[in-house]
């Protein structure tokens, strides 16, 4: 089976790409987060969609893409993500450790409580 390639320039070639090129199906919402990077403060962000394998959110501090990202949610311990891509003040970022399925629709439906 030839296997098809797909190239994802941009944050908006990323953000409208077909379910079949994402790890996971995505949660549209908008959320205050906090994130941190090593030797950093916490800051806040702006959560914008979210899956069990990742999300993405705006942050008004530049992030360095080299060094994992960690974010706390509502109602949960701190979780780890590594920086795919970002695009200004976007970041695309991928958890290291999934979310179940079941975590992830309990953990948005806290967030939309807070919209």
């Amino acid at each position: 089976m030839d296997e098809i390639m797909i190239s994802l320039n941009s944050a908006d070639d990323r953000y409208n790409a077909p379910q079949e090129y994402r790890g996971a199906a995505r949660e549209i919402i908008e959320a205050e987060i906090f994130v941190r990077q090593l030797n950093s403060q916490l800051f806040r962000a702006t959560l914008s969609d979210i899956s069990t394998s990742g999300f993405k959110m705006t942050s008004y501090t530049d992030l360095d893409q080299n060094k994992p990202v960690y974010i706390r949610l509502p109602g949960m311990q701190t979780l780890s993500a590594t920086i795919r891509w970002n695009d200004y003040q976007e970041y695309g970022c991928a958890f290291n450790n999934q979310l179940h399925p079941a975590v992830l629709e309990h953990l948005v439906s806290k967030l939309r409580a807070f919209e």
